[in-house]
C-alpha cells in the first residue's frame, strides 16, 4: 500500500491510518480554518459542499458554523470517503480535475474549496462545475498559497524557487531557500498571484466579494521574526503567504 507522511520529515502512515486518525489534526492550527469558519458564521445557507473533504472533521465544522441541514464532500481519496461517512455526513469519490459533480444545477447555498485549485491540472473544470452547482447569489469560500506571497518574493529576489511550486513532485525542497533535502509531497500545479486568481474568477463569472490573507502554517512560529513578519503581511492580501477569496455567482 502507498504510504503517506503527514508532515514532512516525522513518521510515514499507510492511507487508512492517515485518513482514520484524522486528517484534520495536524492542519488546524494553521490560522485559515480559524478565518474560514468566522467567514461561514456570518453567512446563511441549508447546503454546504466542501470540495477535497478529507475526513470531514472540518466539514462537520463548517456545517455547524454555517447552520446547514446538508452538508456533503467530494473526496479524491477512497480511504477518506470512509472516514467521513462514519461521522454522518454523504461524501462522493470523484477525480475533481474531470469529474461531473453529481449535483443538480443551483443546488448549494455555500461551496468551501480549501487548498484545492492549485494541485489541478485543469482549474476551469473546477470552477464550472462549482457555478454550475452554486444557487444563485450563492457563495464560495476558497483557499489557496499565493505565488506572490513575501516569502516567495524574497527568495526569488535571491535567485531562489518560490516557496508553493516544485521543480520535482519527488524532490519539493529542490532550489528552495532553507529547504535543501526537504522530500514533503506538496502536489502543487498551478499557484496564483492575487491578480491571475481574480482575473480568472471574473472570466468564470463569480463576483469577488472580498479577499482576505492569511499566514502560512504555524511553523513559522519557530522563528519570531518570521511569525512577526507573516502576521504583518497577511494584512496586505497581495503580499500574505496564504489568499482567502469570498465570491458570489453572478
Amino acid at each position: 500500500m502507498r504510504q503517506y507522511v503527514s508532515q514532512p520529515g516525522e513518521y510515514w502512515l499507510s492511507k487508512d491510518d492517515f485518513y482514520s486518525s484524522g486528517y484534520y489534526a495536524g492542519l488546524a492550527p494553521e490560522p485559515r480554518f480559524a478565518e474560514v469558519l468566522a467567514i461561514l458564521s456570518k453567512l446563511k445557507g441549508d447546503r454546504l459542499l466542501d470540495i477535497g473533504c478529507g475526513d470531514g472533521t472540518f466539514t462537520a465544522l463548517l456545517k455547524e458554523a454555517l447552520g446547514a441541514e446538508e452538508a456533503v464532500g467530494i473526496e479524491i481519496a477512497s480511504e477518506a470517503i470512509t472516514a467521513i461517512e462514519k461521522k454522518g455526513i454523504k461524501a462522493y469519490h470523484l477525480d475533481i480535475d474531470e469529474g461531473t459533480f453529481p449535483f443538480d444545477d443551483a443546488y448549494f447555498d455555500v461551496v468551501y474549496c480549501g487548498e484545492i485549485i492549485e494541485h489541478l491540472f485543469n482549474p476551469d473544470h473546477l470552477l464550472q462545475e462549482v457555478h454550475r452547482v452554486l444557487k444563485i447569489e450563492g457563495t464560495c469560500v476558497m483557499t489557496t498559497p499565493n505565488l506572490a506571497g513575501w516569502p516567495s518574493r524574497f527568495a526569488l529576489l535571491l535567485g531562489y524557487q518560490p516557496y508553493p511550486m516544485a521543480v520535482s513532485p519527488s524532490h519539493e525542497g529542490a532550489g528552495k531557500l532553507l529547504m535543501k533535502g526537504s522530500e514533503g509531497q506538496w502536489g502543487h500545479i498551478r499557484v496564483f498571484t492575487l491578480k491571475a486568481l481574480e482575473e480568472l474568477l471574473e472570466l468564470y463569472e463569480f463576483k469577488i466579494i472580498s479577499v482576505k490573507g492569511s499566514r502560512a502554517t504555524v511553523t513559522s512560529a519557530k522563528s519570531p521574526l518570521i511569525s512577526f513578519i507573516d502576521r504583518l503581511f497577511s494584512h496586505i492580501p497581495s503580499l500574505s503567504t496564504r489568499l482567502i477569496v469570498v465570491m458570489r455567482k453572478k
